[in-house]
């Protein structure tokens, strides 16, 4: 993911202290599901190490895999668009330690303080944008006759 879209290169360092000042440290395992499409997003993590893969159900299908994340990359972007439904799922490939936000909590920061929740808006809505891409191209590369001729 470019600079922009992760955490180091989307927030202001105030702004970034701000959230990461929320955090609390989480682990996964090798295999461990994060969340579902179609459940109710309540959280979102930023990758401190590690690989987490976004997926999409695909009916009659192994769910296919949309994007691989890594080291200051946001996981979810649901919990920021209501009615705040898992729209990817997402599983640990690799042991990961992360970041983890209640989107309550910081949903009301970013209504409390609108300098922040405009910048955190931007850097979710950027990261959506990026996922939406991305979902289109890999949908296309394996279903498509021709692929996405994105190589």
């Amino acid at each position: 993911m470019t600079s922009t879209t992760t955490l180091t290169g989307a927030l202001p360092a105030e702004h970034r202290a701000r959230l990461t000042g929320l955090a609390r440290e989480v682990s996964f395992e090798i295999g461990t599901r994060l969340f579902d499409e179609g459940r109710h997003a309540d959280r979102f993590w930023i990758v401190r190490t590690g690989t987490v893969a976004l997926d999409l159900h695909v009916p009659g299908r192994r769910a296919a895999v949309i994007e691989s994340l890594g080291h200051g990359e946001l996981v979810g972007c649901s919990w920021h668009f209501p009615p705040y439904v898992w729209q990817l799922g997402a599983e640990a490939v690799t042991p990961v330690r992360a970041f983890e936000f209640d989107a309550d909590t910081v949903r009301t920061l970013c209504a409390r303080d609108p300098e922040f929740g405009r910048a955190v808006a931007c850097w979710v809505g950027r990261v959506a944008a990026h996922r939406l891409h991305a979902a289109r191209v890999r949908l296309l590369d394996l279903y498509a006759p021709y692929g996405s001729g994105c190589r």
